[in-house]
């Protein structure tokens, strides 16, 4: 999912507009056994949900949206175009998943589908202050009955260090094309994505989202055996 958020370089963000652009990343995820069972859990989590927001939507629902009453999708590449021949309850907006323009306390439900490990910047702790801001920007968008669901693809956290050690070997990867156009990522430990939102919300529940035989990385089809990576939901609530 694509976003533009404050400490990311020009770069990353015209390569996460020109990866996300079009279907093609949406046809081949929909392929995976991996994102069918993804789709099944958060469609379960928002089934009669009311107002809902998806910050980074990028055009791809990670859920069934004929569930929910209605769904707000921002991202940031969105246009007056996007979404024109869309199902009546969902609207797309272009918007900063950083700096929200959407109603304070209005939605019964903010989605930051897999939207995180995009949040990079120049420097690999970059994305721990973009991340930090977009939960605090999903929190206002809130009623003070709604609820955070968070879906995002976790590292073990023995690969923490390693991964940050190799993040501006991959953003160069990236800027020459040695990702096939992908966009540099960093992808958060569990217990480092938990506490990022425990500053701010109460957390519900944490539950670990079966992965099929295949996932993505980098855009690529990948076996699931072969990689630590697993995706989790986590539910959370406002304080107070």
């Amino acid at each position: 999912m694509s976003t533009r958020f404050q400490g990311q370089a020009g770069d990353s963000v015209a390569r996460n507009q020109e990866f996300f652009a079009g279907d093609t990343y949406a046809r081949n995820a929909d392929q995976l056994d991996s994102h069918e069972s993804i789709r099944s859990v958060l469609t379960a989590e928002l089934d009669g949900s009311g107002a809902v927001l998806d910050i980074g939507n990028g055009g791809v629902f990670a859920y069934d949206p004929s569930v929910v009453e209605s769904v707000t999708a921002v991202d940031l590449f969105f246009d007056a175009d996007s979404g024109s021949d869309a199902p009546a309850n969902i609207t797309f907006k272009r918007g900063d998943a950083l700096s929200l323009t959407e109603e304070p306390g209005s939605f019964d439900v903010v989605v930051q589908a897999f939207l995180y490990h995009h949040l990079t910047g120049v420097r690999a702790a970059d994305s721990i202050t973009n991340v930090r801001r977009a939960i605090s920007e999903a929190a206002r968008m809130l009623k003070p009955s709604g609820r955070l669901v968070a879906a995002e693809s976790c590292i073990p956290g023995w690969f923490w260090g390693p991964e940050k050690l190799l993040y501006q070997p991959l953003r160069a990867m990236s800027a020459s094309r040695l990702l096939g156009g992908h966009p540099a990522i960093l992808q958060l430990p569990l217990n480092v994505l938990r506490g990022l939102i425990e500053e701010q919300m109460t957390i519900e529940r944490v539950v670990q989202i079966p992965l099929g035989r295949w996932v993505t990385h980098f855009g690529r089809r990948w076996p699931t055996a072969l990689t630590p990576v697993r995706a989790h939901m986590v539910v959370a609530r406002p304080r107070g």
